[in-house]
């Protein structure tokens, strides 16, 4: 309830300023000259009229327009006013009130003013020239206010005089809930926040150099983005420093729910805060002489080197694992097939990975446990007896894949994942794989061809602790380990859900469904009459422009057929079934709109009615390819990416 009305005051103005558009001037003051260094997420559309035009010449937007979406988008409005409505705020404003409103740049962005349990949202708008319309905005805004029991005052904020709004209190909510409107020097901000208000209009008085502009970060992530920026203009900027960001997201959930290890406080332990800032560029419409885009993005994460981290070291403890070094060669190999969702291809050095991931282990678990599970692996005579270290990870080598096949019809299990290492000795490995499956009770093998085996691991009620190596490329570990409360799990155990390995030639697989993998082995058993996924028409055009956006010596690659990807969200949506979503996409959804639950872990039920959503078959025309790549560089990662028409 809470953050829908903190939300609302916010979309009150963002909703309409973003529906119309004139003409940009420059004359307001730039907004990242006026937020301070303590600002967490920022986004900067410089000219609106551009943006709009260049997205509805996108696929997505196209499709946005198509009939066949208007009793859908017409019915999401409905809903969304409803939810909004439900919070306690009637917005009693139409988009054609707000239409004459903008001039230049609109800004939006999260502030943390005073600390980690602090938020503040604030919406900047350039108005120059336009300050009859937003005068009869303000009046308009004023009456709703108070109709819907809000107290009206005029407060001095720096010298200004502001209109301020004590909203009425629904349960749960605590401190004061106030929302500030002013305009100064021609630029209209909105604002939840007081100390975010006092900071603007000092800033616009007088400029400061503790600006959102002056931080370093920021420089950083924007001076590089736009150094690989494929167009001179943008249609918009922005920047996200990570952990403040995320602490803001909890403060205005109303503070951290969830017992047991707070994984936020365990990656600022591991010095994961080491990356400072990311973000970039995104134009909608690239047009050059060899490169046709769209959603063309150039973002740079600045990770710069670790004061704190020892010598030789970039980073300190389990944020060592960040390891990706470049590589020139990039082809999809002979055993990944040419049907396929998405395949993504990077280079980590899993075997430092596994070393250092010992004290990230060791705080999660709030003891020294991750030598004592090693040793247990090797030594209890109940246990598989293998020598995890010298049988399995000194054999790992740095090149790692995924790949995602989407099953139909469309099931909540219906994406199908698999995860490949490639091997440097795969005798020793193939050896202790079978080991370990021959005495698992819940192994079953699927014996393919005469050479290989799958070793499928059928769905038990986990009643030990296990030991998972997460990290790129593995989002069903991240996902799991963030649903993990360790010892405070209660009485029911955490389930293993189905999963399968198998070792093929120089390559050991992990997936959560055995058919992935056989399909992965009966391509390369089928030798020169394999389907290949390098010899794909759509694969080899996302690599010529990825070639053509600067890609090189990377440390990531990735592929996706944007249709078959979104097809499992987009059926299931339309079945009311999203929140049994197995799929990444579908259980990184399921967590944004858990947030601010009782229970985060708990199964949601469907926000949205999906029901007037038409069928997937007129909606996959719409969805053309589109891939990235990374590059590792001395102060971070560099990426890259686009989508192509289809």
């Amino acid at each position: 309830m809470m953050v829908q009305i903190r939300w609302a005051r916010f979309v009150l103005l963002a909703v309409g300023v973003l529906s119309f558009a004139q003409q940009p001037i420059e004359a307001a003051p730039k907004a990242s000259n006026v937020l301070p260094q303590t600002t967490k997420s920022y986004v900067s559309i410089p000219n609106y009229d551009q943006a709009s035009a260049h997205f509805d010449e996108t696929q997505i937007g196209k499709l946005m327009a198509d009939p066949v979406m208007k009793p859908f988008t017409e019915d999401l409005k409905n809903q969304i006013k409803q939810k909004l409505i439900a919070g306690g705020v009637k917005l009693g404003v139409t988009l054609e009130d707000l239409k004459d409103v903008y001039a230049g740049e609109i800004c939006f962005a999260n502030n943390q003013p005073s600390g980690e349990k602090s938020d503040g949202v604030v919406l900047t708008v350039d108005v120059t020239g336009k300050k009859a319309n937003v005068e009869a905005l303000l009046a308009k805004i004023t009456r709703h206010q108070i109709a819907n029991g809000a107290k009206q005052s005029k407060v001095n904020i720096a010298g200004i005089q502001v209109t301020k709004f004590d909203l009425p209190k629904e349960p749960g909510e605590i401190g004061p809930q106030e929302a500030y409107y002013v305009v100064e020097q021609d630029l209209l901000i909105a604002t939840d926040s007081q100390p975010t208000l006092t900071y603007i209009l000092e800033a616009i008085a007088a400029a400061k150099k503790d600006n959102l502009a002056s931080l370093e970060a920021f420089q950083a992530v924007l001076q590089r983005a736009a150094a690989g920026r494929m167009a001179a203009d943008y249609d918009f900027e922005w920047f996200v420093e990570p952990f403040g960001y995320a602490e803001v997201i909890r403060s205005q959930q109303g503070g951290r729910k969830k017992r047991g290890t707070d994984m936020l406080h365990l990656l600022r332990n591991q010095g994961f805060d080491a990356v400072k800032g990311l973000g970039g560029y995104v134009n909608f419409i690239v047009k050059k002489p060899n490169l046709a885009g769209e959603m063309v993005h150039s973002t740079f994460i600045y990770a710069p080197q670790d004061p704190e981290a020892e010598a030789g070291d970039r980073f300190q403890l389990g944020a060592r694992v960040l390891e990706f070094p470049n590589d020139k060669v990039f082809q999809p190999y002979n055993w990944v097939p040419a049907k396929l969702a998405t395949f993504l291809d990077f280079r980590w050095d899993i075997q430092a990975a596994f070393k250092y991931s010992e004290t990230i282990v060791n705080e999660y678990a709030d003891d020294e446990i991750f030598d004592e599970l090693i040793d247990s692996l090797k030594t209890d005579p109940a246990g598989p007896r293998v020598d995890i270290v010298t049988q399995i990870v000194n054999n790992l080598d740095t090149q790692v894949c995924m790949m995602v096949d989407v099953k139909q019809p469309i099931t909540p299990q219906s994406e199908q994942r698999l995860v490949a290492v490639h091997l440097l000795n795969a005798a020793p490995v193939k050896a202790a794989i079978t080991q370990i499956m021959e005495q698992d009770p819940n192994a079953e093998n699927h014996p393919v061809g005469d050479k290989y085996d799958i070793w499928e691991i059928h769905e038990e009620e986990e009643e030990i602790p296990t030991l998972v190596i997460s990290g790129p490329g593995f989002p069903d570990a991240m996902t799991t380990n963030h649903h993990f409360t360790s010892n405070h799990a209660g009485p029911k155990a955490p389930k293993v859900p189905n999963a399968a390995v198998a070792v093929m030639d120089d390559w050991l697989f992990f997936a959560n469904n055995k058919e992935v993998i056989r399909k992965a082995i009966e391509t390369r058993l089928a030798g020169p009459n394999a389907t290949l996924l390098g010899k794909a028409p759509d694969y080899v055009q996302i690599e010529t422009a990825l070639t053509g956006l600067g890609s090189g010596a990377d440390s990531f690659r990735h592929f996706v057929r944007t249709d078959e990807a979104a097809r499992v969200t987009y059926e299931l949506m339309q079945q009311g079934k999203m929140p049994e979503s197995e799929s990444a996409l579908g259980k990184v959804i399921n967590q944004l709109w858990s947030l601010g639950q009782e229970d985060e872990t708990a199964k949601r039920k469907q926000e949205i009615d999906a029901s007037k959503l038409p069928p997937f078959a007129k909606v996959e025309g719409y969805l053309g390819p589109s891939g990235s790549f990374a590059r590792t560089e001395a102060n971070g990662w560099y990426v890259s990416g686009l989508m192509l028409k289809k």
